[in-house]
């Protein structure tokens, strides 16, 4: 992946994680590790334009997600507190259909 290329995948990554801050989750650095993790979820959030990306909330098991293509990512977020003070925990799910 060139610069362009990287510069293009932050601006969608953070284009998505607004989006999903406005579903009430604050996933951006999470999102930001899943592309680094999976280089292929990076190449399709290139390739999709925003609009076709569609957006939920898992109410009942805490999470929010998106469609990508075939896949269906989800992000299930345990919030708890510690002697630090509260903390979240995320954890995603990709499903492909």
């Amino acid at each position: 992946m060139n610069i362009e290329e990287k510069e293009k995948l932050e601006r969608r990554v953070v284009a998505m994680s607004e989006k999903m801050t406005e579903l009430g989750f604050d996933l951006e650095e999470d999102m930001r590790e899943l592309v680094e993790m999976r280089s292929d979820i990076g190449e399709l959030i290139l390739n999709t334009k925003l609009k076709k990306i569609s957006y939920f909330v898992e109410k009942e098991d805490k999470g929010v997600g998106f469609y990508l293509g075939d896949l269906q990512i989800t992000f299930f977020v345990e919030i708890g507190e510690d002697e630090d003070g509260p903390y979240y925990e995320a954890t995603a799910e990709i499903i492909e259909s």
